[in-house]
């Protein structure tokens, strides 16, 4: 069997450097013939993922939230997808954290040796695929806007340092969501979400969250009162109940909808920048395979 382990050296505090040497060793008690990559930018992780369809029997990569996203972006298109393994070593490692894989290198080494596999949706949002979190609005742009130095001076504080630009001026936006069920939506918004995960920015807040089952949560965050900043808190340090609907959020479910924004703001995916403005969402269920732990939750049945 052959596998390309490929790593971002500036992910995280770049403590990948120091364990490359271990991983690698590790790796080779399973796989014949194991290649190694260093990536140089976004675009050279996508396509150094594309190239590997076909070719090898499993991509195994290091990073954070944004290196999982280029990989599953290159090779999401292909038919040959391989399977995935995924050794976290991001500053917030949302994906991880769904997937339970420990950020301990170790430990999350011993999930690809141990050879467990899951099935993982992918979103398309405009062509583009994203894992996890698709994001507009206010705090939604710290992920990418953050500076590298500061997020390994920092760790996750560094997005809290970037966010206080987005506390004192926080987007108020108008919002039209129709679902191919039906459901709609109309109305103001400080901030949404387009979820396949339990956490966004290192918080928990979806705990109820479905994973993997072919539909996404959509997370309104309403402007409620004053700025916006009040419904934004009660989501985050409330977290969304079972309750679909509230004053603070509005819930929704779908695999394919719409969704129309009249403003010229930017889309965070997974961690990266996206598109602007209104976009159109689908589900691809159960699109990639990736190496969990064998305690991984299977998918739910109950829904909100």
């Amino acid at each position: 069997m052959k596998c390309i382990f490929i790593y971002n050296p500036k992910s995280g505090k770049e403590q990948i450097l120091k364990n490359k040497n271990y991983i690698i060793s590790q790796l080779q008690k399973k796989y014949d013939i194991v290649d190694v990559h260093e990536t140089i930018s976004q675009e050279d992780t996508i396509q150094k993922a594309k190239d590997s369809c076909g070719k090898y029997d499993a991509i195994i990569f290091s990073g954070g939230d944004g290196t999982f996203n280029d990989v599953a972006c290159g090779i999401s298109e292909m038919e040959n997808r391989p399977l995935l393994g995924y050794i976290p070593t991001g500053t917030v490692n949302d994906i991880a954290r769904n997937l339970k894989i420990s950020k301990n290198i170790k430990k999350a080494v011993k999930v690809i040796l141990d050879g467990n596999v899951a099935n993982h949706d992918v979103g398309i949002i405009n062509g583009r695929y994203f894992i996890y979190v698709a994001a507009i609005g206010t705090f939604s742009a710290s992920s990418y806007r953050t500076k590298h130095q500061l997020k390994k001076t920092f760790g996750k504080l560094a997005y809290a340092i970037d966010g206080l630009q987005d506390l004192v001026n926080p987007a108020i936006f108008d919002v039209k969501i129709t679902t191919e069920e039906g459901e709609c939506f109309e109305g103001k918004s400080t901030l949404l979400l387009v979820m396949n995960s339990k956490s966004a920015g290192g918080v928990p807040f979806n705990k109820n969250g479905h994973l993997n089952d072919g539909k996404f949560d959509i997370i309104v965050v309403k402007k409620y009162i004053g700025n916006g900043i009040i419904a934004i808190a009660n989501t985050v340090l409330m977290g969304i109940r079972r309750k679909r609907i509230t004053r603070y959020y509005h819930v929704i479910r779908s695999s394919s909808f719409n969704i129309i924004i009249n403003e010229d703001i930017t889309w965070t995916l997974d961690g990266e920048q996206g598109m602007k403005g209104s976009v159109e969402v689908i589900n691809k269920h159960k699109h990639i395979q990736i190496f969990v732990p064998f305690k991984h939750n299977k998918p739910r049945s109950k829904h909100l």
